[in-house]
């Protein structure tokens, strides 16, 4: 995390707490876990977000509805994939802007992308780590929250209101 730039963090909070911009989420092979896990938690935060499918024959869709100003929040680490890379060139041929979360070697699309957000991710493993990108999505959470906490407040209360009527959960007294 001493590696993150504060501005470039700052400046992808206030683009993806806006409300104005609609939101789309993209992540690959194995960032779309990062993908949906931040879309799970901006679903109660703020409206007007989708999540976009990492299937390669769906994501064009998507593109349907994409209009300038829009915000792609883009997932794409090592072993870059050559369909990220497509969304995000058409996307911003839309007018979109581009929020990417990428390793420290950063891929392709870090050269389209509005904002873009590093993570090292070598550890001694055969395996690359997600804990610094996770880390920094939590971190971005909260403060995407704040920015909206009024109205992060009342979805909140909303959302808990339908979870009681379909008793989704236990309650525990």
């Amino acid at each position: 995390m001493a590696h993150m730039d504060p501005v470039a963090f700052d400046e992808a909070c206030a683009l993806i707490a806006d409300e104005k911009r609609h939101l789309y989420i993209a992540g690959g092979r194995i960032t779309h876990t990062l993908a949906e896990y931040l879309f799970m938690h901006l679903q109660v935060i703020r409206p007007n977000l989708t999540h976009v499918q990492s299937t390669s024959n769906t994501w064009p869709h998507y593109l349907l509805n994409a209009e300038a100003g829009d915000v792609f929040v883009i997932f794409d680490v090592r072993r870059y994939e050559n369909n990220t890379l497509k969304m995000a060139e058409l996307a911003r041929e839309r007018g979109a802007k581009i929020v990417l979360f990428t390793d420290q070697w950063r891929s392709p699309v870090h050269r389209m992308a509005d904002v873009c957000l590093t993570s090292q991710i070598i550890v001694p493993s055969a395996w690359d780590s997600a804990t610094t990108t996770m880390l920094l999505l939590e971190s971005m959470i909260a403060a995407i929250q704040t920015l909206n906490w009024d109205q992060t407040k009342d979805r909140m209360q909303e959302l808990e209101g339908i979870f009681d009527k379909t008793k989704l959960f236990r309650k525990f007294t």
